[in-house]
């Protein structure tokens, strides 16, 4: 599963016009089905989009915080039609919702690994619906 710093790697890479925001969502759903593989920026540089070098710099910025997003603002009423802040909290729960889908899937016949997953996806995702289902359905079954 995708840490905060790869979701702030991956909105700098996009903010910095190095990818697009739906080559980072494609990359962390790989990223997703993988989770003890490559973190995604390994993955950019494996899938071509992105130089080593420029993903251990932005590495760095996250490391400074660069990555983090920006407070939240109200546009002017002129900037409303042109905002376009790429917003990968929303990808946070996608990827989030797909983990628990799918560890609902397994319950029934790989109960243990979907514990394992409903666990990881409560504490990794505290921030989502999902996460917050994830705790809610461990909860009934008692896990």
């Amino acid at each position: 599963m995708a840490s905060q710093q790869e979701i702030e790697l991956g909105r700098l890479a996009v903010a910095r016009g190095l990818v697009t925001e739906e080559q980072v969502l494609t990359t962390l759903r790989a990223r997703n089905q993988a989770p003890d593989g490559p973190d995604l920026g390994a993955l950019l540089v494996a899938r071509g989009l992105v130089p080593g070098a420029l993903v251990e710099a932005l590495r760095g910025a996250v490391a400074r915080g660069e990555g983090a997003p920006a407070p939240r603002r109200r546009p002017a009423r002129d900037e409303m039609s042109t905002e376009h802040e790429i917003s990968l909290g929303g990808a946070r729960e996608a990827i989030a919702r797909e983990t628990l889908e799918e560890a609902q899937a397994a319950l029934a016949t790989r109960r243990d690994e979907a514990l394992r997953e409903l666990r990881r996806l409560a504490d990794e995702f505290p921030d989502t619906e999902s996460g917050n289902r994830a705790r809610e359905l461990l909860a009934e079954l008692g896990a």
